[in-house]
């Protein structure tokens, strides 16, 4: 009988060994830079004997950074022509994008608060100001994403989902979309200013350009005659 899709050979297993070294020894030069300090701070991470409850988060080894990176980067590029199909597009945004966090004066709401525009020099501010531009939703995340996601799905009708979050966060995300059936973009954030990483917490930040393009991508120009929303 012939397989349907794939078939393994016999050395399928030495194949995929060498091509996981070859991958992560190119890594370590391509993105020397990125990932300087993760080993460190996984060190540091592990030595630490106090109650928290993120021990799991804050030890994932560096390989796992670079996995989850190369995850959310195929998950982009195979959801990028579907994304752009939907109508509607919601945009989910972590709460350490605040400038104020966790004073942050944002709506209170069961399936995504909303920023209320306090700070102009707030990210969270810029990109909901951004999102209004093109017709689209930006809101922050819930603990339970996937009933945050289904909520919009099932009201809105033929939606897109941009996922903003760090590189760990971000890939499991886009899973949780795609499991329900959701086109689903991502911007990982430039670095990390949560509390699960900083004893003194402070605002993320990431390139509200690369939000921007892919907004027109999917819309054409803010305000412009080929704008179908």
């Amino acid at each position: 009988m012939r397989p349907p899709t794939y078939q393994l050979g016999p050395d399928f297993d030495q194949k995929l060994t060498s091509f996981v070294g070859a991958l992560m020894s190119a890594s370590e030069d391509i993105f020397a830079h990125e990932f300087s300090r993760v080993g460190y701070f996984v060190e540091m991470a592990k030595a630490d004997t106090s109650q928290r409850d993120d021990h799991d988060l804050r030890r994932t080894p560096k390989q796992f950074y670079l996995l989850e990176a190369v995850a959310y980067k195929l998950y982009d590029q195979v959801s990028r022509e579907a994304f752009n199909r939907t109508k509607k597009t919601l945009i989910i945004l972590p709460d350490c994008l605040t400038l104020h966090n966790p004073d942050c004066r944002k709506t209170d709401d069961a399936f995504g608060d909303e920023c209320t525009g306090c700070t102009p020099e707030c990210q969270a501010n810029q990109v909901s100001e951004l999102a209004r531009q093109y017709g689209a939703t930006a809101l922050f995340s819930k603990r339970k994403l996937k009933d945050q996601l289904q909520y919009h799905a099932d009201r809105a009708n033929d939606i897109g989902v941009i996922g903003v979050a760090c590189i760990l966060m971000l890939a499991d995300g886009m899973r949780t979309a795609m499991e329900l059936g959701i086109p689903v973009r991502g911007v990982p954030l430039d670095f990390t200013g949560c509390e699960h990483w900083n004893d003194q917490p402070f605002a993320s930040r990431f390139p509200l350009d690369r939000l921007r393009a892919m907004l027109e991508e999917k819309y054409g120009a803010a305000g412009s005659p080929t704008d179908s929303r």
